[in-house]
């Protein structure tokens, strides 16, 4: 565990100081708020039209559990670059010469959590106090709530989810411009909840919305955007995507280890999806 922590703390480090990624973290709380108030800006309207969504305070921990959603997605897509660029330089090869492939592939792990929840303070300072501003609402007694603490599990189980699918796949490229169909379509599942968005919108209770709400690809994205609609939550199902979304998470883990710790000395070619296959029958 000490030397994933010593992983961790160097990924932490290398990201916070790459000014590309600092940009990127002040940039995106500045543009959503630019956006979300550009309709009543152009049309002249006062903000209380332009902006009633927003100001309905049952909203609220969904827009926080959003946020921290939108990291994940942002922070899993850095794991996997870490993974394949450290292959593809043969950085790995050294490291693992003082550690093993589980303590590396834990190590980042933690260390692009830290660095999502980082993130995810970041934009909640800067945003915050100017909603409170201009919504004229008291945000945080909306947000200290105990549907706040559900959605940000529901999120964060995404994340280990994500985080464990993206870093196997990372270890098993070496040249991302010529990965294959099988790890492109890997690479979209994190996405893959964007096709419920519609049906939860027309019917947040429907069939396609608590389909979406178990598989578990699509469970994190799905739940979040549905439970922020509704006013009564459907705590069952809540309950048994939770459940899910852990087994899956916990499977996600085991299966990305047997992965990493063959995939990440490969060199020379991208992995076959019968080579991964191999892999984690191993």
């Amino acid at each position: 565990m000490k030397n994933s922590l010593k992983v961790a703390k160097w990924e932490f480090k290398r990201n916070m100081t790459n000014k590309s990624f600092l940009i990127s973290v002040f940039m995106t709380p500045i543009m959503i708020i630019l956006f979300s108030f550009l309709p009543s800006m152009i049309s002249g309207g006062s903000t209380s039209n332009g902006m009633t969504s927003l100001s309905n305070p049952r909203l609220l921990p969904g827009i926080v559990s959003g946020s921290i959603f939108l990291s994940v997605l942002l922070t899993g897509m850095l794991i996997f670059q870490s993974a394949s660029q450290e292959k593809k330089e043969k950085v790995a090869e050294i490291i693992l010469s003082s550690m093993e492939p589980h303590e590396l592939m834990q190590g980042k792990i933690i260390g692009y959590f830290l660095l999502g929840v980082s993130q995810v303070f970041i934009w909640l300072f800067c945003a915050l106090p100017f909603l409170m501003w201009k919504l004229g609402l008291d945000i945080l007694k909306y947000l200290f709530v105990p549907k706040t603490i559900v959605l940000v599990f529901i999120a964060l189980l995404g994340y280990f989810l994500f985080a464990a699918l993206l870093i196997g796949l990372g270890a098993t490229v070496e040249d991302v411009t010529s990965s294959s169909n099988f790890q492109g379509t890997i690479m979209m599942l994190p996405f893959s909840f964007s096709l419920f968005i519609l049906p939860v919108l027309e019917e947040p209770n429907g069939m396609a919305a608590t389909i979406g709400s178990y598989l578990p690809f699509t469970a994190t994205g799905t739940l979040i955007f549905r439970l922020s609609l509704l006013e009564v939550w459907p705590w069952g199902e809540i309950i048994g995507s939770i459940c899910l979304l852990l087994l899956t998470s916990w499977v996600c883990m085991k299966v990305a280890g047997k992965i990493f710790k063959v995939g990440i000395l490969m060199y020379g070619k991208n992995a076959s999806p019968r080579e991964i296959w191999k892999w984690m029958r191993a």
